[in-house]
This record gives structure tokens, sequence and C-alpha cells, in this order.
């Protein structure tokens, strides 16, 4: 047992003397510090025992003295495999381009593998988008949209009868007289690139007959087809029928009339129903303008609506009124003539990710709307002594009246997981 105990007190003076000898232990008592070795500089690395964290010394330190630790000009570099910050803070942001979260940032000091984990709590409160709108300059870009379609080259003339099975090609097609449509018409793409169909009654009226079908193949279209009349629009009763109806006359759609594009008019009234009309996909080779978003709009005329009918637009008039919509379903804006003030509710998004050293992780990033109100993200990433690891964060670029996000009770993690 002498031995032993000789043994275990030659052991802690050969211990004590390294511990003489080494600049960087720090031997945590209570509140208390004690220092050992010569003059620490800035930048010496002290290990806090107790509490197992790893300082740098930011301000010189003479050595063998007891000091406290609040007393100490230290920053917290690492926590043996494990470091973390916890912030109550709130902070906000209305950056649409990546930038730090305020105090959500780590260097470390010891390489390996590490566990990054962040989770916070979020708030993204609803925007609007507010605009005016002039049904007045709508008519005035109406009638640039025709400019548009009678500028593109005829390339061929038809008859003034489409359909009764007919198969027709890409083209511009002008008819000397009133033209229409009967039974069916297919419109054959001919699998070409953004192929167009343009119909020009350039003397007449267009009319379909009752249930009266075209049928879109191999690559065509209805952005990109276009019925123009130099006088009124009549679609039998049943049509089905995808393009661009534009006519400078009055235009009436018979009851239960499918339409997949636009009913337009520089002239005349509308009417039309019960039946259906919407948008066509995609982008047109004609810019609309200010009437992108119309399916149904006359410069001069009122608008009217039957039965149970359904509108995937807008709808509007420059010089008329709107009327019996009531019945109807319209996913879209009613512009009365006149202007009007639009507020479009948006839906924002933030977008949070890890950085390391300023390069994106891969697959760290996550995507959060108004609900719901925190966000957690997790990365596994190789770490260098003296990598920088951050959380970073950005609102789209929805266009809006402004917004302003904000985070709170965030907390930043770094576990290593390696050896």
């Amino acid at each position: 047992m002498k031995k032993l105990l000789i043994l275990f007190l030659f052991l802690s003076s050969l211990m004590f003397a390294q511990a003489i000898s080494s600049p960087s232990i720090l031997i945590k008592i209570a509140n208390s510090a004690t220092v050992f070795g010569a003059n620490l500089s800035v930048g010496t690395q002290i290990y806090d025992i107790a509490n197992h964290k790893l300082y740098a010394v930011k301000a010189k330190i003479i050595s063998t003295e007891t000091i406290t630790t609040a007393a100490l000009s230290l920053t917290l570099l690492n926590t043996a495999g494990h470091s973390s910050i916890d912030v109550s803070s709130s902070s906000s942001s209305t950056s649409t381009t990546d930038i730090v979260i305020a105090d959500m940032t780590r260097t470390l000091v010891e390489p390996g593998t590490y566990s990054v984990q962040f989770n916070a709590q979020i708030n993204i409160p609803t925007a609007n988008y507010t605009t005016g709108f002039s049904t007045a300059t709508a008519a005035e870009d109406l009638n640039l949209i025709y400019t548009d379609i009678m500028a593109i080259p005829v390339t061929a003339t038809h008859a003034l009868t489409f359909g009764n099975g007919e198969i027709l090609f890409p083209g511009v097609y002008n008819v000397a007289g009133a033209a229409s449509i009967a039974g069916t018409l297919t419109l054959n793409g001919n699998n070409e690139i953004n192929p167009i169909f343009i119909v020009r009654a350039n003397a007449g009226a267009f009319n379909t007959g009752a249930g009266t079908n075209v049928i879109l193949t191999n690559g065509a279209t209805a952005k990109n087809v276009f019925w123009i009349a130099d006088g009124a629009i009549g679609l039998g009763a049943n049509t089905n029928i995808s393009g661009i109806l534009f006519s400078h006359g009055a235009a009436v759609a018979g009851a239960n009339s499918i339409v997949t594009g636009r009913l337009l008019t520089t002239l005349g009234a509308i009417s039309f129903g019960q039946g259906a009309l919407k948008l066509p996909a995609g982008e047109s080779i004609v810019d609309f303008r200010s009437l992108s978003n119309f399916v149904m709009f006359t410069s001069s005329g009122g608008v009217a609506n039957s039965g149970a009918s359904v509108y995937k637009g807008d709808v509007g008039t420059a010089l008329g009124a709107i009327t019996s919509f009531e019945t109807a379903t319209v996913n879209g804006n009613i512009f009365q003539a006149g202007s009007t003030t639009l507020v479009t509710p948006i839906n924002h998004m933030v977008t949070f990710s890890f950085y390391k050293n300023g390069v994106l992780i891969p697959n760290s990033s996550r995507t959060r709307t108004q609900l719901p109100s925190d966000i957690s993200l997790l990365a596994l990433s190789t770490i260098e002594a003296g990598d920088t690891v951050d959380v970073r964060w950005k609102i789209d670029e929805q266009i809006s009246d402004g917004i302003e996000i904000s985070v709170f009770n965030r907390i930043l993690t770094l576990i290593k997981v390696g050896n």
C-alpha cells in the first residue's frame, strides 16, 4: 500500500510539472481558474476542463495567477467535437439573396466529420402586390395584338369551309369571305417546334356549326392557334375549339361550348355560355401585353354570361357593362370599364441553407412558406480546422409591396461524428 502511495505521488508531481510547462492548460475550480504557463499570448488556446469548452485568448494573460473566467478575454472556439450557439432574440431580413442569419456562424478548430443541425421559429407574414389596371390601356393593347397577328406573312389560301374530317397543317391561311368549320377539323402540328395556325376571314365572319370539334395533334398547341374575323364570331352549340378567337364585331358562343384560348373583339358585345372558357397553357408567339391573363375582353360592348359557365382567366370591357356573372365561376378578375386597383395576395417562400466557407453544402436547403412556423436543417460535412459553417436565408423574388421575415429561438449545433 505504501509503495502504491509513493507511485501515485510521483506520477502526480510529474503531471504537475508537465502542466507548468504547458501554455494551454486551464484547470477550472468552481468559478475561478488557475492558469499555468508563461505569458499566454493572444490566440493561445486553453481548455476549460470542468465545462468541456475550448477558448482562444483575446488579451494577454500573465501566468501563475488565479482569476475568474468572467475576467478573461476569451473566445469560445469548440467543445471537444461539439460546438453550439443558442440565440433567443429576433432577427429580420428582406434580402432576396443568401445572407448569414445573425449569430448563426461557427468556426471549428478540430477537424473531422460533423453533423450540422439548425432549428428555429420563423415568421413569414402575408404580403400583397398592388397594381393599377386601365381598360383603356387594354383596348389600346388589343389593337397592337391584332396588328402583330396580321403582320405574320400569309402562306396559303383556303376555301370558305374547314372541317368535315379535314387535316390542316401549320400555316397562315387567308379566306376570301366568311369562314366556317363544320364537323371535325384536325390541326396537325407536323411535330414542328411551336407550329403556327392562323385562319383569317378578311372579308367576313367566322362561325362554327353545332357540334364542331377541333382536335390538336403532333405538337399543335392552343396558344399558337388564331381564328381572325373581320366581322362577327359565332360558335354553335356544343362547339369544342382551341385557339384565340379575335373579331371586329360581336362574339357569341352557344350553349355548352368549350374554348381553350381567348375570346377577343375590338368592336361589339360578347355573349358566352353556358360553357367553359380557359386560357391556353404556355407562352404564345404573340405578346398579349396587359391582356396576358384575359380569356375574354372587348374594347367596345357589354359582356354577358349565361348559366353556370366556368372562366379560367380575367374578363373585362373598356366600354359597356358586365352582366349575369352571378351564376358563373370566374378563376380570375372581372374588370368593369375604367381603372381598377388590383391587390394580389403573395405567398412568400423563404429558403434556409447551410454554407461552409461561403459555399453551399449540397442538399442542405429547405424552403418554407407562411406555415409551418418553424424550420429544421440537418447536414453531414467534413470540416477542417479553421473552417466556418453558417446558416443563410433568402426570400423568393416574387414582386410584392414589401415583406420582412424574422427568425427567433434559433440554435446552430455541430457535433463530431467521426474520428
